[in-house]
């Protein structure tokens, strides 16, 4: 074999196999939402879920990037590419026959939060049909209100992202949201917005409480394997529960 046909075989090995670990490169996507998953001052994505994703990228071995996108772009993305990732997808009866979820990454809450200026006391998500509630949208939140029997024609004021949905809230134009309250402190911190002007006015207990990392069903099945056994895996070892920590966060 001379040196230059070695040379060739060599460059053409190289490129095979990088072309392969390309292909079975993943992307987890997630929205802008801290501290679970954000862009930091420096552009990159961070949060605890982001630490968790890259802990589990580590102990499978899987080449991975991340993405920060916005919630629609994102479901966009887990609906129609075999090798997305989302970091967290609330896990649904519904949901769970079109999609693959490979382990819960953490826990949410969700309550109807008002202004302790509104006087108004909840007992039933029907009461507040008298009022204005408010969630993004394009989130499961929008779906379970709707079910509810809320709509945009009377009821029901959808935002944008979870910034403008606070503001609302805090300058009148709607009367409710329904949001994660385990979030709720680091978005008003955010947003230089004062927590001790809300009050807790309706806990959701119905409400799905599992965040899952979840890919579509054309996702490689071997890969999936991969991913929740990681999870497990950091699980077990306290790795997970030192990310958590780190981020003082409880789950």
């Amino acid at each position: 074999m001379s040196f230059r046909f070695f040379t060739l075989f060599i460059i053409t090995i190289i490129a095979f196999m990088n072309s392969n670990v390309h292909a079975n490169a993943i992307r987890f996507v997630a929205e802008d939402l801290p501290p679970y998953h954000y862009l930091n001052a420096h552009g990159q994505p961070d949060g605890v879920l982001v630490d968790i994703a890259k802990a589990l990228k580590a102990h499978s071995g899987l080449q991975a990037k991340f993405d920060i996108l916005p919630m629609a772009r994102a479901h966009y993305e887990l609906q129609t590419k075999s090798d997305v990732v989302m970091l967290a997808w609330l896990k649904t009866p519904s949901r769970a026959l079109n999609y693959q979820f490979l382990g819960s990454m953490c826990q949410s809450s969700a309550s109807l939060i008002g202004l302790k200026t509104n006087s108004v006391s909840l007992e039933s998500l029907e009461q507040a049909k008298k009022y204005r509630v408010s969630t993004i949208r394009g989130y499961y939140s929008e779906y379970y209100l709707k079910e509810a029997g809320f709509s945009e024609e009377h009821d029901l004021v959808l935002a944008s992202h979870y910034k403008s949905m606070w503001h609302m809230l805090y300058r009148g134009r709607t009367d409710f949201i329904l949001t994660n309250t385990r979030t709720l402190q680091r978005e008003l911190d955010e947003l230089g917005l004062d927590p001790a002007l809300l009050e807790n006015k309706l806990t959701l207990y119905d409400f799905p409480s599992e965040l899952h990392l979840a890919a579509n069903l054309q996702f490689s099945k071997a890969q999936a394997k991969k991913l929740r056994e990681s999870l497990a895996a950091i699980k077990a070892s306290g790795r997970y529960d030192e990310i958590v920590r780190k981020w003082q966060l409880l789950d």
